[in-house]
C-alpha cells in the first residue's frame, strides 16, 4: 500500500508540474495534434489517397504523442530524481513508472477530448471503440519496457537523452502517420514494419478510423512486443539499479 502511495504522489507531482502556469493545461495534449494535423493538411493531404484524412492522421497522431512524451519526459526522470534517490528510500523504478502512468492519464483525457471532436469529422460512435483501452494499454507497456531501458543507461551515459530526442523524428516519420501504407513502394515495407510504434499506431487506427475491427494478428503483433520490451527494458535496469546512486 505505501508502494501504491509513493507511485500515486509521483504521478501527480508530474501532472501538476507539468502544466503549472499553463494557460490551457491538458488541451495542449490536444492543441499539438492539431498544430502537426494542420500542417500534413498542407503538404500531405492532397496527394495521400486517404478517406477522410483529418480522422485518419488525428488518430495517429494522438498515440504518438503518449509515446512521444512519455519516453522523452522518462529518460532523465533517474538522473533528475537523484537528489530523491539519494535522500528516500525510495525505488529507482517508481520514476520511470510514475512518468508512464501521468502521460498514460493525460493520453486518456486527450483521448475524450478527441472522440468528441472528431463527432464532425465522421467518427463512428460504436463498441469497438471501447478496444481502444486496452490498446492504450499495451502500448503504455511497451512504452514503459523501453523508459526503463533509457532511463537506466542515461544514468551512465547522458547523451542517451540527446540520441533519443535526435532519433525520434526519424521513428515518426517512418511510422505511416500522415501518409498511408499504401502509398509507401513496396520495397520499403520491410523497413516501416521494422519499426515497433507502426504496428501500435496501425492497431489504434483499426479501432478508431477504419469500420471493421483489430484482427488477432494486430492483437498479437502488439502483445508479443510490448511483453519482450517490457522483459528487456527490465533485464538492464535490474542489472543496473545497484550502481545508479554511486553513478549519479
Amino acid at each position: 500500500m505505501q508502494n501504491i502511495t509513493r507511485i500515486y504522489a509521483l504521478s501527480k507531482r508530474n501532472i501538476i508540474l507539468r502544466y503549472k502556469n499553463s494557460l490551457v493545461g491538458f488541451f495542449w495534449g490536444f492543441i499539438k495534434p492539431l498544430l502537426y494535423l494542420l500542417i500534413f493538411i498542407v503538404v500531405f493531404k492532397a496527394n495521400s489517397g486517404v478517406h477522410n484524412y483529418i480522422l485518419y492522421v488525428t488518430s495517429g497522431l494522438v498515440l504518438w504523442f503518449f509515446f512521444s512524451n512519455v519516453t522523452g519526459q522518462s529518460v532523465g526522470s533517474i538522473v533528475g530524481s537523484s537528489g530523491v534517490l539519494k535522500s528516500l528510500n525510495i525505488p529507482a523504478y517508481f520514476f520511470p513508472l510514475a512518468e508512464t502512468i501521468s502521460e498514460l492519464f493525460n493520453l486518456l483525457l486527450t483521448l475524450a477530448v478527441f472522440l468528441v471532436i472528431m463527432h464532425w469529422w465522421g467518427i463512428v460512435y460504436s463498441i469497438q471503440l471501447l478496444l481502444i483501452v486496452p490498446c492504450v494499454l499495451l502500448f503504455a507497456i511497451f512504452s514503459l519496457g523501453l523508459n526503463l531501458l533509457l532511463s537506466s543507461v542515461n544514468v551512465f551515459f547522458r547523451d542517451i537523452g540527446i540520441i533519443w530526442g535526435t532519433i525520434q523524428p526519424a521513428i515518426f516519420f517512418l511510422t505511416p502517420i500522415a501518409y498511408s501504407e499504401n502509398s509507401i513502394q513496396q520495397q520499403y515495407h520491410l523497413i516501416i514494419k521494422c519499426n515497433p510504434i507502426y504496428y501500435f499506431i496501425k492497431l489504434g487506427r483499426a479501432i478508431m478510423y477504419d469500420p471493421i475491427a483489430p484482427s488477432w494478428q494486430m492483437w498479437s503483433h502488439c502483445l508479443i512486443i510490448s511483453v519482450f520490451m517490457y522483459i528487456v527494458g527490465q533485464f538492464v535496469f535490474n542489472r543496473l539499479k545497484n550502481q545508479f546512486i554511486s553513478a549519479i
